[in-house]
């Protein structure tokens, strides 16, 4: 009895549990960030195509917001301030419709809308609808600026709703930093100072936005009510179209960044 008891005792009997948990493995989706898995997701969509759009529409809205300070500061040291400032609110108004357009185009290439929850896709497509509404907006109040000469309440208008824009446009500036952020790096959740500086210089891209649409808007309704009109109006100009410059030069440079890395997650 003792040597059968022992030999059961080392008999090894069969061990399915053993095999279970050795098959059981969680799946990959279950333990991966939710954000690198939604990076992983996107392919991208006729890339030469949308990307020479995206180059394209970044280009003019560079053009734009650096005319539009030029013409500020052309106005602010004295030369024809009356007419300049109209000129430069129709020409931010026509870069804000381009911005804009570059987040449409962009979110097209990456199909984003396609693997994004739904307060995300709002959040994204109303600061792109916002963008281009402020520039319609202040597009038809530069008009009326030249129609009834003297009354820069017109553009004074146009300056607070150009800064509502640029402040709504804010949050699409920050999903496609971290979009760009995730493709580029991976699983870090750090930025390396080593990585590519047009991905570097976006993530400031949407506090700054934030900082520079609510300055133009109480400087703007600091025009409204007559206090300084045209040089409030102009400085907001000039903050509001270096700031579009930059946002757009950087989306470009992140857009061909981040390209060949989706591509090849693709």
């Amino acid at each position: 009895m003792v040597a059968s008891e022992s030999n059961r005792v080392q008999v090894p009997s069969p061990a399915p549990f053993e095999r279970q948990a050795q098959t059981f493995q969680p799946p990959v989706e279950a333990v991966a960030g939710q954000r690198q898995s939604a990076a992983k997701a996107i392919h991208v969509r006729d890339p030469l195509w949308f990307v020479s759009l995206v180059v394209a529409g970044a280009t003019l809205g560079s053009l734009g917001g650096l005319s539009a300070l030029i013409l500020a500061i052309v106005a602010l040291s004295g030369v024809l301030p009356m007419s300049l400032l109209p000129v430069a609110g129709i020409v931010m108004g026509l870069a804000f419709m381009m911005l804009g357009a570059i987040g449409i185009v962009w979110a097209r290439m990456f199909q984003f809308a396609e693997h994004e929850p739904s307060w995300s896709r709002i959040a994204f497509f109303s600061g792109m609808a916002a963008a281009s509404i402020a520039g319609v907006v202040a597009v038809v109040l530069g008009i009326l600026n030249f129609v009834f000469v003297g009354d820069v309440r017109f553009c004074a208008g146009a300056v607070v709703v150009l800064g509502l824009g640029l402040l709504w446009h804010s949050t699409v500036m920050r999903r496609v930093s971290q979009f760009t952020h995730d493709v580029i790096y991976g699983d870090e959740e750090r930025q390396r100072p080593s990585g590519p500086f047009a991905v570097n210089a976006l993530s400031l891209a949407p506090l700054r936005d934030f900082l520079i649409g609510l300055g133009a808007v109480i400087v703007g309704i600091l025009a409204i009510s007559m206090i300084a009109p045209v040089a409030l109006s102009l400085v907001a100009l000039l903050a509001m179209g270096g700031a579009l410059a930059l946002t757009a030069s950087t989306i470009c440079g992140a857009t061909l960044a981040a390209l060949p890395a989706v591509c090849a997650k693709g």
